[in-house]
């Protein structure tokens, strides 16, 4: 039987959890590393400062885009479908199953080259601070959807409302509250309705509506 995130009732019962995950720990290493490196390059300026409003800027947006046209791609068999939307299904047949909690390991692997590129190919400062910008929101972004998932009770009005978004993502209709970490895509790019106005989606578990 697959492990579940049922139980997992305190913060410190889910970060236990969490952190016993692939992705999480490699993405934890990740950072630690990072920051010692822009640490110990110094140089900071107005740039760096740039880099990480505009990347906390987009995240929304990120977030929102790579939700509909990545992980709720059409089920064909192709890239996007074997890269990230086939696991991503399972994801809704089962939200709770943790096999298909996380961003696979070979997505991060894969992020980090062309990371590594960037930083070669621009040798600045804040492009490796851009890197860790990026690094820290996905660990955001996994923590955060992860949290959703389990029994933990919402206590704050900003997690409870994200809570209820993405719960209402799943079990109310999957073509609306596309945001984890933030409800701005949705507000700007018109998926954040009203739950009354919005029909009981008969494929919200499967994720197959038609396009």
């Amino acid at each position: 039987m697959a492990a579940e995130t049922r139980h997992l009732t305190t913060l410190t019962s889910a970060y236990g959890e969490f952190v016993r995950h692939p992705t999480p720990r490699l993405l934890g290493t990740v950072l630690l590393v990072l920051m010692v490196g822009r640490g110990l390059w110094a140089g900071w300026s107005w740039a760096d400062a740039v880099v990480v409003a505009v990347l906390v800027g987009l995240q929304p947006f990120t977030e929102w885009v790579i939700h509909v046209v990545v992980l709720h791609c059409p089920a064909n068999g192709g890239l996007r479908d074997r890269a990230a939307g086939a696991s991503h299904r399972r994801h809704h047949e089962d939200p709770r199953d943790l096999r298909y909690q996380f961003v696979h390991p070979y997505a991060v692997y894969g992020a980090l080259a062309l990371a590594a590129a960037l930083v070669l190919g621009l040798r600045t400062p804040a492009a490796v601070t851009g890197v860790l910008t990026a690094t820290v929101l996905t660990l955001v972004y996994e923590w955060v959807h992860f949290l959703i998932h389990t029994d933990y009770a919402p206590r704050h009005e900003p997690y409870r409302r994200l809570h209820r978004a993405h719960r209402l993502h799943h079990f109310r209709n999957e073509r609306y509250w596309l945001g984890v970490t933030a409800r701005t895509g949705d507000r700007v790019l018109g998926t954040n309705p009203r739950k009354q106005d919005v029909p009981v989606s008969p494929t919200a578990r499967t994720a197959l509506a038609a396009r």
